[in-house]
């Protein structure tokens, strides 16, 4: 894969963790080379790392496209879900786990070390540098804890400065507290240290080009999405961190712009794993966005092949019956539960049309016309078919953090008003959305332009559609679907999202299928399988104790490997 950035040279750190075994000589060996700190800046470390965090293709395709879009009824196969969709092999590889131990939390451990090196002067003049660095090093750890439940994290990554080569497992509810303590420390750092007379990332900051306010914001978006966390384990708790948070506005993301988004060039991301171009778009979700004329359905999907003109030409060919009616209906979605999907009365949607057209160039050929919509493959990889376009990495934005304030007003958490955060997260999502897909240059299926710009009447019209404006009766079910539509390039916090809320489903303002696979109802997994360790794991013996630990708990499953089990924070 090619990236926009030049990809600096690596650092090896605690490899042990890791579920694979590991020779203590090599590792000793690769954590002890001087030679690596020795010929990088704190800034080329800091981007490498950045570059890790979205550049990893197996991620997108094995733990999102194969595993959580088909859960959730994001997305399904061209063909609908098959019968073992929910347990095939090769769902979930929790890749995220893999990129954190060595590479991620390494190299930000290695950004911190090369500072601390530096003369006191220099490290007075980088005390943002650090802050920063913290800041991303403490999301990835509650993004790998959340799937995974405990971790090495205090006392991780430090072998090759004098530490332990056999760091113990925090437990999530500790690691919470310890990360929430860091981001707070990062915050006051930021806040409290002028930015006159320190040194910035700049460009190499890809994020914000070294803004210290704009990492204030981020890290406080972050500190929100953890506390909501603990909802239903500790809701004293949630309440004390939430009204902490929230008492600084000025601190607070406020706009789109203060978004956390990895945005790069077309290259990154120009097909293979990165490509949905054998995806479809899911019939629940479809449904729902167009009876309510959501904006975003054609930033989502691609209308089908059907358009007047290719309805009147094959009726003109004699493909289709003369006195067929031509439907307007340009989006179309699979059925997401595998009975329904396979079932008679589902089959035509499957069945295609070959027509005959003249192309491009002059020369004759045939165009195959279908009902259903695909994903828009340019919003997932912009270089896809030599697109030119912005690759978009959402990881907490400004549309997530006011849909997070709703739900805390209409749970009476705060005092807010629900609507007024529900309405300006719906409009920011809209907004963002409409941004990316213009310059992610979107197409139809005929590979012809088909970006139209939302409007603020078409976003004044979807706040008052009947399913879609505010009723406190049924806020939270509401707050939550339009967080789900929101999180269509986030799946992984849909997960989250359902697991926390139980939104969406059946019966929710926007109803999902029942995932009946041959008569029977499936259930969703709940987090990562956690691979058994072999004996000469150097760490087994920590990992062993980690799992008995989490195992006390009566939510966790059967065993490490049940992903029908559930993390701490998980709780029935």
């Amino acid at each position: 894969m090619k990236t926009k950035y030049k990809a600096w040279i690596g650092l090896v750190a605690f490899a042990c963790i890791s579920i694979s075994s590991c020779k203590k000589e090599k590792f000793v060996d690769l954590n002890n080379d001087p030679s690596l700190l020795d010929k990088i800046t704190p800034e080329q470390q800091f981007m490498n790392a950045s570059i890790r965090m979205n550049n990893e293709r197996s991620e997108w395709y094995y733990d999102n496209v194969r595993g959580i879009m088909p859960w959730m009824q994001m997305a399904t196969p061209l063909n609908g879900n098959g019968v073992s969709f929910v347990t095939e092999s090769g769902n979930l590889k929790n890749t995220r786990y893999n990129m954190f131990y060595p590479g991620i939390g390494a190299s930000f451990t290695d950004v911190v070390h090369i500072i601390s090196q530096m003369s006191a002067e220099e490290q007075a003049k980088r005390v943002h540098q650090v802050a920063i660095a913290s800041i991303i090093k403490s999301y990835y750890a509650f993004y790998v804890s959340d799937i995974n439940g405990s971790i090495a994290y205090t006392e991780a990554f430090q072998g090759k400065y004098g530490g332990t080569f056999t760091p113990k497992y925090d437990t999530q509810e500790v690691l919470f507290d310890v990360l929430d303590g860091q981001l707070k420390e990062a915050i006051q750092k930021l806040t409290s240290t002028p930015e006159a007379g320190q040194t910035s990332y700049g460009a190499q900051d890809l994020f914000f080009k070294g803004s210290s306010m704009k990492w204030v914001k981020t890290a406080n978006a972050i500190r929100l999405r953890m506390a909501m966390r603990l909802m239903k384990r500790n809701p004293t708790k949630m309440t004390t961190k939430v009204q902490e948070i929230l008492a600084t506005p000025a601190n607070l993301m406020v706009e789109n712009a203060d978004s956390w988004t990895f945005e790069t060039n077309s290259n990154m991301a120009e097909g293979g794993d990165w490509s949905v171009l054998s995806i479809r778009a899911p019939r629940p979700v479809v449904d729902f966005m167009y009876t309510n004329a959501d904006p975003r359905i054609r930033f989502f999907y691609q209308p089908n092949y059907f358009s007047q003109a290719n309805f009147d030409a094959a009726k003109a060919q004699g493909k289709i019956p003369a006195n067929s009616v031509y439907d307007a209906k340009r989006y179309y979605g699979v059925a997401t539960s595998p009975d329904a999907s396979a079932a008679p009365a589902f089959a035509k949607f499957f069945n295609s049309v070959t027509i005959n057209v003249t192309q491009a160039n002059g020369l004759p050929g045939t165009l195959v016309l279908d009902t259903l919509s695909n994903l828009q493959p340019k919003l997932f990889a912009a270089g896809e078919n030599s697109g030119t376009g912005v690759n978009f990495f959402p990881m907490v934005t400004y549309a997530d953090f006011c849909f997070m304030r709703a739900e805390l007003a209409a749970r009476g958490v705060t005092g807010e008003s629900a609507k007024g955060w529900y309405d300006k997260g719906i409009t920011a999502s809209i907004m963002m959305y409409d941004d990316m897909a213009l310059r992610a240059k979107i197409v139809d299926r005929e590979n012809k332009s088909n970006y139209v710009a939302a409007t603020p009447s078409e976003i004044t019209a979807y706040l008052a559609m009947p399913s879609v404006a505010y009723d406190p009766a049924k806020g939270i079910d509401q707050i939550a679907c339009q967080a789900y539509l929101h999180f269509f390039k986030q799946p992984s916090e849909a997960w989250a999202l359902y697991k926390r809320t139980g939104y969406p489903n059946a019966t929710s303002v926007l109803p999902l299928e029942k995932l009946i696979a041959q008569g029977t109802e499936q259930a969703i997994p709940r987090r990562a399988a956690l691979p058994f360790p072999t004996v000469s794991n150097l760490n087994y013996k920590n990992i062993m104790d980690a799992y008995n630990d989490m195992k006390k708990d009566p939510d966790f499953g059967q065993g490490p490997s049940d992903i029908f089990g559930r993390v701490w924070w998980d709780k029935k």
